[in-house]
């Protein structure tokens, strides 16, 4: 009897290196960033970005299919990925957006990319959020 309670009380208490995150999206979940990361290097490819992009400048270089996965170098993965994010506006049309200087401040960079994407009429991910969370707010 005392080892049925024991194994009741067993099953009762979780482990505590047992997150939430782990417990609701699976323990898969913390590698889709990697399988994302690999995505986008393809989507890259089948844009023929080696001989669009990484022919613009010698500060430009590859990517590779983990690149934006681990905090390396930010200055260098945040200039690469605006870099980036210019390039592809300019691709969908707009030659005269003007690609980002490696010293340019960050938050004019990122206002650029954000007014260039809109003009597109890509969809921001973090709008529907943000419109929601500030509903909730009021």
């Amino acid at each position: 009897m005392e080892e049925i309670h024991e194994q009741e009380e067993s099953n009762n208490h979780q482990p505590d290196s047992i997150t939430a995150e782990t417990t609701e999206d699976g323990p898969g979940k913390e590698y889709e960033i990697y399988t994302r990361n690999e995505e986008l290097v393809d989507k890259l490819k089948l844009l023929n970005y080696e001989e669009g992009f990484l022919k613009l400048g010698v500060a430009y270089k590859p990517i590779l299919k983990h690149y934006f996965v681990k905090s390396r170098n930010v200055g260098e993965q945040f200039f690469l990925f605006t870099s980036l994010a210019a390039w592809l506006i300019r691709k969908s049309g707009d030659d005269s957006y003007n690609m980002p200087q490696e010293f340019d401040d960050p938050n004019s960079t990122i206002a650029n990319i954000m007014a260039g994407a809109k003009s597109k009429h890509v969809h921001q991910s973090g709008d529907d959020e943000q419109k929601q969370h500030m509903r909730m707010r009021k």
